[in-house]
């Protein structure tokens, strides 16, 4: 009797080391999903850090640039918005260097608007420099329009050259709209809207390319986007003796200037 109760006893104990065993085991197997899902929250967490850390000093730096910018061009009006769909402080300061240190004679503008005005602007006073500044959009060109007026300035042409089939690729402005187009000493790439078609801008390397000057300076904005990248190494190759330089900006910008 004993020896049997001894026997049952030792079995029901063996069993429940087992049934003990089997649930550490699968306890084991938890703590190693919640490992392994609490180290991908802390790399998530980490990147998360990262990146508003990197948007952070954008702010800040944007805001410092365009500080700099209405003292530099001594603003006596409101001036538009920037960033987003508009130009970035970074780009804005990027014509104004450029327009100071060439000195272009004529300046042709793809996408009127803030960035009209600053190029105006950067102009010395009484200079006979021509902008002429192209828009897809009637009702653009015209706040444009509105926009110089309120800051006094006159002599910027704002041409409406609507959208058309450039060709069997392409869209772009309409042709006509640049037949008296020569001698472009300062040519900026704004224009038209390309963030859903990467080639929306490639007819100005098609089209105007011919129409610079030797000493041209082309500058385009949106360069972190693959279509405006490769423009701008098209752009480059087609202009011997310059060099072209792609700016850690916000939305990426290239400068193509004499080397």
């Amino acid at each position: 009797m004993a020896t049997w109760v001894f026997t049952l006893a030792l079995c029901g104990l063996l069993a429940l080391l087992i049934f003990l065993a089997r649930k550490m085991r699968a306890m084991g197997r938890k703590l190693g999903h919640v490992s392994r899902d609490l180290g991908q929250l802390q790399k998530e967490l980490r990147k998360g850090l990262k990146e508003n850390d990197a948007n952070q000093w954008q702010h800040y730096r944007q805001s410092e640039i365009h500080a700099q910018l209405l003292n530099l061009l001594n603003f006596t009006q409101p001036i538009p918005p920037t960033r987003s769909w508009a130009a970035s402080p970074d780009l804005l300061m990027t014509l104004v260097e450029n327009v100071q240190a060439h000195q272009p004679k004529f300046i042709v503008e793809l996408g009127s608007g803030i960035s009209t005005l600053v190029l105006a602007k950067s102009l010395p006073a009484g200079s006979q420099s021509k902008i002429i500044s192209f828009d897809h959009s009637a009702e653009f060109a015209q706040v444009t329009r509105n926009v110089l007026e309120q800051h006094s300035i006159t002599g910027v042409e704002i041409r409406v050259a609507p959208l058309e089939q450039y060709d069997a690729e392409r869209t772009w402005y309409s042709r006509k709209s640049f037949a008296d187009i020569s001698q472009i000493d300062l040519l900026v790439i704004d224009g038209p809207p390309g963030s859903k078609d990467p080639k929306a801008r490639t007819g100005a390397l098609l089209e105007l390319a011919s129409k610079l000057s030797p000493k041209a300076v082309v500058i385009i904005d949106d360069a972190n986007r693959e279509g405006e990248h490769a423009m701008a190494e098209s752009f480059a190759k087609a202009m011997p003796g310059h060099t072209l330089r792609f700016l850690p900006h916000e939305k990426g910008t290239a400068v193509i200037s004499p080397s």
